[in-house]
């Protein structure tokens, strides 16, 4: 019968009956919680492999190195990059032969109550492990034992079999791929332990290089304040500490402030102590200078928050290629942890964006953080802290994540760090219009000699066998400013009124369209007009949004001249038609349409265009598609 039809007691005992006579009702169903596990937690493979990163740290080691053993080449398709297993290899003190058994199990670990440890959960290396493969190996060896000691965990095993024991660890020498490395890297394994993901299932990335790359840049910058302690390597690649904030001169990716790189913004050193007060858990207060710790008894801890905010000048983090490669990695790098950056024990822990911005917490007095979107990789921000205030800020056993409590929030708040933090969030899109209308400024200004555009218009008259003319209402109007501007030029050339009579129309005859600018935001986008020579001239508005938005852009754009010459000739166009309109109720009607129509319509929907588009542009310049995680 199928399940849907059951009853719910039916279906109960359909249960117990796949359990068994033998099942003991332990805490855990191992099968079911197992598979749990494999589905729980882990944001990505470096994410889970920084677990046993952590765990060599702490046995003492000087050197982990991660290796891949990658597949033989595919009789299809000849692929040799698929990683078919993982090694982390260190040189720490190792692990007697019944550690390495306890060291499997969810719980097992030797630093539980030892708060100055990165780990002391004792979940990190099995858990981490199944998440990303079905049977982890531990080979471990300690200094004054010559044997090499394995023992595993194998979800199959715990699934089919119902298996709950670690099986004894037995001697074994390491896996072929690993000796091969232990040759020709020189590493010395006369103490240490090598977790081997065997056949890992639910690697981020299948391909060795792209891995490899992952690998790096995620410990690069979550062991950014160790790497000088110790060697880390993945595939044969020394990792170099990169800090996301880009103010250590020794870290990867680095610019001097001279040559546009980060400046240090503000930094805090704030003295706080969690104090345990009636019934409630913990409540985080700063420490005034005159306090005495040791005599309050519901102090549950104390210590130093650290904080820094950096100063990112415009190039220094960005995804366009105009800005160079150190900067789109330096995008990368933000991309893969947007936010506050938190560090535990020097190791970071978390990054979050998610800021307290609702009313209740601006009135709770947590602070004003701004709403972090199109320019949250533009903004550097790093918390750092003990491993003695983790319940003041909630970490979780998988080191993957931070809960502040809400004291955390008021304290900075009473440090202004949400001013401060607010203020360099803020002058990104500020700055970049400024440089945007610099630019804009610069760059529009009337051609000496007849452009392209005004050549076109000028070429299609000639093929049409029409030339533009001044309504006849409108010429003595014309012939009398012809006039004043003869006798103006006259005074100031020195030569006669008929000379330069002359000159202007032997001007207008050779460039009888003419593009010119002027500033005016209460103007429309364009005007037409009559020069006394009877030339078709139109202004372009530079204070319009139709130049800020539309115009602007071909005077920046990779293919700018056509684009621009191209929308001169519309202009042109329009211009021409309304001068040379016969009648006055026509003439009026452009002038209508330009003036009271276009222009406004323009003004509001490109106004409301820009300010889409300028969010779509900071979200798509900071954000690309990760590579979808591959399946086995």
């Amino acid at each position: 019968m199928e399940d849907r039809l059951l009853t719910e007691i039916q279906r109960q005992q359909k249960y117990l009956d796949e359990l068994g006579p033998e099942f003991t009702f332990p805490l855990f169903n191992p099968k079911h919680a197992m598979d749990s596990q494999r589905r729980n937690g882990y944001r990505n493979t470096a994410a889970a492999a920084r677990e046993i990163v952590d765990n060599s740290i702490e046995a003492g080691a000087k050197k982990v190195h991660v290796v891949f053993e990658r597949a033989a080449a595919s009789k299809v398709h000849g692929r040799t990059e698929s990683v078919t297993a993982i090694a982390f290899i260190d040189d720490g003190a190792g692990m007697l032969p019944q550690m390495a058994r306890c060291a499997l199990c969810l719980g097992g670990g030797t630093h539980f109550d030892e708060a100055s440890f990165i780990g002391k959960f004792g979940f990190g290396l099995p858990n981490s492990s199944i998440n990303q493969t079905k049977r982890v190996e531990v080979y471990t060896k300690t200094e004054d034992d010559p044997a090499i000691y394995m023992t595993y965990l194998d979800v199959n095993e715990v699934q089919h079999h119902g298996r709950v024991d670690i099986p004894e660890a037995v001697e074994k020498p390491l896996p072929r791929f690993v000796q091969r490395h232990l040759e020709k890297s020189g590493f010395n394994f006369d103490h240490g332990t090598v977790v081997v993901w065997v056949e890992p299932d639910r690697l981020t990335r299948r391909s060795g290089a792209l891995l490899k790359e992952h690998l790096v840049d995620d410990f690069g910058v979550v062991y950014r304040y160790l790497l000088d302690n110790f060697e880390l390597e993945v595939d044969g690649l020394t990792v170099e500490k990169v800090d996301p904030l880009f103010l250590d001169p020794k870290a990867r990716l680095y610019a001097k402030p001279e040559d546009g790189g980060a400046t240090l913004a503000r930094d805090w050193a704030i003295a706080v102590k969690l104090v345990r007060n009636g019934s409630e858990t913990g409540h985080l207060e700063r420490v005034q200078p005159d306090e005495d710790l040791l005599k309050d008894e519901n102090i549950i801890a104390a210590g130093v928050i650290e904080v820094r905010i950096a100063h990112f000048p415009i190039g220094l983090v960005e995804g366009k290629n105009e800005f160079g490669d150190d900067a789109k990695k330096r995008m990368e790098i933000k991309k893969s942890r947007p936010g506050i950056s938190f560090v535990r024990a020097n190791r970071e822990i978390d990054t979050i964006t998610n800021l307290p911005r609702s009313q209740r917490d601006k009135s709770n007095g947590m602070g004003n953080w701004p709403l972090l979107q199109g320019y949250i990789y533009n903004v550097g921000c790093e918390v750092r802290f003990q491993p003695s205030l983790d319940e003041a800020f909630g970490i979780t056993n998988d080191k993957q994540s931070v809960r502040p409590l809400e004291d955390f929030w008021k304290i900075l708040s009473a440090e202004e760090v949400d001013m401060v933090f607010s203020k360099e969030y803020r002058w990104h899109p500020v700055e970049r219009r400024r440089l945007k209308d610099e630019r804009n400024k610069v760059t529009a200004e009337p051609s000496q000699e007849a452009s392209p555009a005004e050549k076109a218009a000028a070429t299609a008259d000639m093929v049409q066998g029409t030339v533009p003319k001044a309504p006849e209402t409108e010429r003595p109007t014309l012939r009398r400013k012809f006039d004043a501007e003869a006798e103006r030029q006259s005074k100031v050339t020195g030569e006669t009124i008929e000379e330069v009579k002359k000159a202007l129309e032997k001007q207008a005859k050779f460039r009888p369209y003419l593009i010119d600018y002027f500033d005016d935001p209460n103007a429309p986008f364009y005007v037409p007009e009559w020069t006394p020579a009877g030339q078709v001239l139109v202004k372009v508005n530079r204070q319009h949004p139709f130049f800020e938005t539309l115009y602007s852009a071909t005077l920046v754009s990779g293919q700018g001249a056509r684009l621009k010459y191209g929308m001169d000739v519309l202009l042109l166009m329009l211009g021409r038609a309304e001068l040379t309109a016969e009648h006055d109720h026509t003439k009026m009607l452009y002038e209508a349409q330009r003036v009271g129509i276009w222009s406004p319509f323009l003004r509001n929907s490109l106004k409301v265009l820009e300010q889409a588009l300028q969010d779509q542009d900071e979200i798509e310049e900071s954000l690309e598609d990760d590579e979808a995680p591959a399946t086995a």
